[in-house]
């Protein structure tokens, strides 16, 4: 079975010297990618002034490709984004990357080892909405850049 993992590397902090975290998303595979608009990513960056709950940040590193796939994209940039929802407490994550021709798309998914039975593209996408829209729903939303 063919698979790919992002594993997406981020700086050192002062604390932690030498010492680069990690977090790795799960490719995902649609006919279409699942482009975000770019109002969506000013939106999120701009509810991080206003909001407590949303912080934004430049700390990716790097982005290592790992498994026996292809690449169908180069990507000029990537982003993460991670969220809890309030009442969940579910803690998921994205990893887009940027495509000349497509803009930014959500190319990963974060955590991987849960059954993701129900994932879909609307799913996907009406997630990311909501997250944009109704930015109270979660206790925090972090979007990280490169």
């Amino acid at each position: 079975m063919n698979s790919l993992i992002y594993k997406v590397i981020f700086k050192a902090i002062e604390e932690v010297e030498n010492k680069n975290l990690s977090l790795s998303f799960k490719n995902i595979v649609f006919k279409r990618p699942i482009s975000i608009p770019p109002k969506y990513i000013i939106k999120l960056k701009k509810l991080g002034e206003e909001k407590p709950n949303v912080i934004y940040f430049q700390n990716i590193d790097e982005v290592l490709t790992i498994g026996n796939e292809e690449l169908k994209f180069n990507y000029n940039y990537y982003l993460v984004i991670l969220f809890t929802a309030k009442i969940s407490r579910e803690r998921k994550g994205y990893l887009i990357g940027n495509v000349k021709k497509y803009g930014d798309v959500i190319i990963g998914v974060w955590p991987f080892n849960t059954q993701n039975t129900s994932l879909s593209a609307e799913k996907i996408f009406e997630r990311y909405s909501d997250i944009i829209e109704n930015p109270n729903n979660y206790d925090n939303i972090c979007l990280i850049t490169q």
